[in-house]
C-alpha cells in the first residue's frame, strides 16, 4: 500500500469506529418479556414483571445521557406479557411503589418531571406583563425535561393476546432512600375477555446493580 494512502485509510477507519459508537449509543431500549425477569409474578395467562432502574449501567441502557435518579427520581420498570387469549385493560392500572416501612408512592408524570426541581425550589407559573389580553403564563423546565423520560412512559391501554407491553413509572424518591425491601404493588388489571378484576401484583424488587 503506499504510504500517502495510510493516512488517508486511517482516517476512514477511525470514523467508522466513532460512527458505530455513536449508533451503538443510539440503540433503542428493548427490554425483554416480563418471563425472563427474575422479579415477576403470574396470574393466569398474565406476567407482570417489575425493576428498579437506578444504576449507572440501567440509566444509560434506558435514557442515554439523562440520570433520573442522580435527581431524586426512580425509574421502576414494568413489564406485562400475555402469553394467552384473552384481552386485558390498563384503564384503571394504579403502581404503587412500596417502600421498606411500608409507605406507598405514587407515580409522577414524565410531563410533571419537566418542571421539577430536584433542589426543591419548584418553578412557579408566572404571567409575563404585555399587551393586555396577550401575556401569557411560562413554566420553567428541569433537568429532566427530556424526551427520553416521556417516550419512555409506561402508558398501555389495553394488552392483546400474545404481546408484551413495557414502560417506565417514576417516583419521588430522593437519593438517600433505602431502596431495599421496597415491592411494586398493581392494582386495577381487568380481563375483558371474562369480565373480571385481577388479583393484585405484590411484586419485590432489586436495584439491578
Amino acid at each position: 500500500m503506499s504510504t500517502h494512502l495510510r493516512p488517508f485509510f486511517a482516517i476512514v477507519s477511525g470514523l467508522a469506529i466513532v460512527a458505530g459508537v455513536v449508533l451503538a449509543a443510539q440503540k433503542p431500549f428493548r427490554p425483554k418479556t416480563a418471563d425472563k425477569y427474575p422479579t415477576r409474578q403470574r396470574q393466569g395467562d398474565l406476567v407482570v414483571a417489575a425493576r428498579l432502574f437506578v444504576s449507572e449501567r440501567d440509566q444509560n441502557s434506558a435514557f442515554g445521557k439523562v440520570r433520573p435518579y442522580q435527581h431524586g427520581v426512580t425509574p421502576l420498570l414494568i413489564v406485562m406479557t400475555n402469553t394467552g387469549t384473552n384481552t386485558y385493560s390498563l384503564e384503571k392500572l394504579r403502581v404503587r411503589l412500596i417502600m421498606s416501612d411500608r409507605e406507598g408512592l405514587e407515580p409522577i408524570t414524565g410531563e410533571d418531571l419537566a418542571t421539577f426541581n430536584p433542589r426543591g425550589h419548584q418553578p412557579t407559573r408566572r404571567t409575563i406583563p404585555g399587551v393586555p389580553g396577550l401575556s401569557r403564563t411560562r413554566v420553567k423546565k428541569g433537568p429532566l425535561d427530556r424526551p427520553e423520560i416521556i417516550q419512555s412512559e409506561f402508558k398501555v391501554p389495553i394488552i392483546t393476546p400474545k404481546s408484551t407491553a413495557s414502560g417506565f413509572l417514576y417516583y419521588l424518591t430522593g437519593t438517600e432512600e433505602d431502596l431495599a425491601g421496597a415491592s411494586a404493588y398493581l392494582s386495577g388489571v381487568y380481563d375483558i375477555t371474562n369480565g373480571r378484576d385481577l388479583f393484585y401484583f405484590e411484586i419485590p424488587l432489586s436495584k439491578g446493580r
